[in-house]
């Protein structure tokens, strides 16, 4: 019985000294706590202040280079990217000058076409495009050469050439994919025509030169400055009533015209295939 008593005291007296040692931490780390706040708010405080008060001048000085070099990689970047800009800028400007060189050519030629498409309708005959590749004028002929493609079979000598204003000369020559044209203007060159107005016949001659001479005609013509020759269809081979010369001057003795056309200022011409000239055998039943 003893024994147990002596147990049970000893139990009470450990458990209040642990209930001191407990009372005394917690006191101790309420301590702590209150010091640490207070070195937070104060201390630390200040002294973080001081830190970056020395620091930051440093930090920004060591970002200088890095800015720096930022910098230049964007101003870089961004000429390289305007360069390429306007190299590129550059070829579409080049592409659309020659796109708008091509769509001048071919509005161009589209006008000549539709005028010549719309020219001269004689009945009864077939027409064929060509381009001219050459003029050819000296004191002994005026010609051109133009390229037929693969019509040479179709194209036959003495078919009329004609422009949208009207004749100018008289196909001379086939070889291959070219011919070779005569010019109404060629001292060679005969053509039968008449007054567009008072139906007057003659025969206009070339001189190798810009004015042509119209001869043979009647005695008692009403011919007159500025009126129109036309092709008569007299003799076959060229259609009637194609324009051919305006009447420049009437005298007494002479009379003089000047062509339609500017040899110079020719592109497309149009070949008209008009075949009414009898064979032998009917000439000679004519006869």
């Amino acid at each position: 019985m003893k024994r147990q008593k002596v147990l049970f005291l000893k139990q009470n007296y450990i458990l209040r000294i642990l209930k001191n040692f407990m009372f005394a931490g917690l006191f101790a780390i309420a301590l702590l706590l209150i010091l640490v706040h207070k070195i937070d708010l104060g201390i630390i405080s200040g002294l973080s202040k001081s830190i970056l008060y020395i620091t930051a001048p440093l930090i920004h000085v060591s970002t200088l280079p890095a800015v720096g070099i930022s910098s230049l990689y964007k101003k870089t970047s961004e000429f390289l990217n305007v360069y390429e800009e306007n190299e590129r800028l550059k070829k579409e400007n080049e592409q659309l000058y020659l796109l708008k060189n091509q769509i001048r050519a071919l509005k161009s030629e589209n006008k000549n076409l539709k005028d010549l498409l719309h020219h001269f309708d004689t009945p009864n005959t077939k027409s064929y495009t060509a381009y001219i590749i050459a003029e050819n004028g000296n004191a002994f002929s005026n010609s051109l050469i133009i390229y037929i493609g693969k019509n040479q079979d179709k194209i036959k000598q003495g078919y009329a050439v004609v422009n949208s204003k009207g004749l100018i000369g008289r196909i001379e020559l086939v070889s291959g994919n070219y011919a070779k044209v005569s010019l109404i203007t060629d001292i060679n060159s005969k053509i039968p025509v008449v007054s567009a107005k008072s139906r007057d016949r003659g025969i206009l001659l070339g001189q190798n030169k810009k004015e042509l001479s119209l001869i043979f005609t009647p005695l008692l013509a009403e011919l007159h400055d500025g009126d129109m020759l036309v092709t008569s269809g007299v003799g076959g081979g060229l259609p009637p009533d194609i324009p051919v010369a305006k009447i420049n001057k009437v005298t007494l003795d002479k009379i003089t015209a000047s062509p339609l056309f500017n040899p110079s200022k020719i592109e497309i011409v149009k070949i008209i295939a008009y075949d009414v000239n009898p064979d032998k055998k009917t000439l000679k039943e004519l006869e």
